[in-house]
């Protein structure tokens, strides 16, 4: 499967980054499907989309770089340097839903890769399924982005509320820009993410926030949560969600050496959390689950609704039951 990706001739466009640190390759990749079935039960949405394979914003923490093990690029930057484009996902995406009846399943936009990343300004892969689905009604349909560009879709987006469900993740771990810009080094400023947000939601589209991940000692201070919170609720946001970071092998080897090189105080704390295991303790999970059942009550979310993605491990099933579940999201 992967050979095959990787030997494709066309690449279809290389582009500097904005910030300078090298070339971002495109390349087209063939698309057989792109509504991929999640086979696991506890997974809030039976159905996963990502038009792109990859993500330019760079994000030190993401989960989803083994994605590109699948394609036998081992490199972690590879990830953000190398983006597969799936150019035909629009045209496959409308035969599918012509003979699959997904029902009201939940269809998850966004759960390997940003689809409002850089790479969608060039290729527009997003805003052409919205299209597709934005014709059909009935549906349940969620995005999760970092991007304020979601805001040029806003016509699509309630074009496709008006005849479905559909609601929005924003991806906000924290306000401190200085933070944000090491962590997420070619992801949009979290104003601009606040302002997308109150755009949608003032346009009558369902939002929240997904702390997600919450880093130890990055981040989880009960001030810097409370914070996102207060800024979430006040652009409008129905909810805030959170996971605490877990690193699985691919993660973890470009995590870890950047927390050994930037936070080196923090070094022995993430060591000691994650050497053995791709999971923090149980004790801090519940420490933080105490923590933002609080905080969610005090600035008027409902701490008792259980989100879609991934609700409290401290109040269900066990983190490493739950982490081992994101094997069953196919990145297509």
């Amino acid at each position: 499967m992967g050979h095959a990706a990787l030997e494709l001739p066309l690449v279809v466009e290389r582009s500097k980054e904005l910030d300078g640190r090298g070339e971002v390759e495109f390349q087209e990749m063939p698309v057989r499907q792109i509504l991929n079935r999640c086979s696991s039960p506890r997974m809030p949405f039976r159905w996963t989309i990502n038009p792109y394979r990859g993500c330019e914003f760079g994000c030190v923490y993401c989960y989803a770089r083994y994605t590109h093990e699948f394609l036998e690029l081992r490199d972690p930057l590879d990830f953000e340097r190398r983006i597969f484009v799936k150019r035909m996902a629009a045209e496959v995406l409308a035969r599918t839903l012509s003979r699959t009846p997904v029902g009201h399943d939940a269809i998850a936009i966004g759960t390997a890769t940003d689809p409002y990343q850089p790479a969608e300004r060039r290729f527009g892969l997003t805003r052409s399924m919205l299209q597709v689905l934005a014709e059909l009604s009935g549906l349940n349909v969620s995005i999760t982005t970092k991007s304020l560009l979601i805001t040029r879709d806003l016509d699509v987006l309630c074009a496709l509320n008006r005849r479905s469900n559909l609601s929005v993740n924003f991806s906000l771990i924290t306000l401190d820009r200085k933070l944000q810009r090491v962590l997420e080094p070619r992801a949009p400023r979290p104003e601009l993410r606040l302002r997308a947000l109150a755009e949608l939601a003032g346009a009558g589209i369902r939002c929240n926030v997904l702390m997600m991940p919450v880093i130890p000692g990055l981040g989880d201070e009960p001030r810097s949560i409370a914070a996102v919170m207060r800024s979430a609720k006040a652009a409008g946001a129905r909810n805030v969600w959170w996971r605490s970071l877990f690193l699985r092998p691919a993660a973890a080897r470009r995590f870890i050496p950047f927390v050994r090189e930037r936070f080196p105080n923090l070094a022995p704390r993430i060591d000691s959390f994650y050497s053995r295991a791709a999971y923090p303790p149980r004790a801090y999970d519940e420490h933080l689950g105490a923590l933002f059942t609080r905080l969610k009550a005090k600035y008027g979310f409902d701490p008792s609704a259980e989100r879609s993605i991934a609700p409290s491990p401290a109040a269900t099933a066990p983190l490493a039951r739950q982490l081992s579940l994101l094997d069953s999201i196919d990145p297509g």
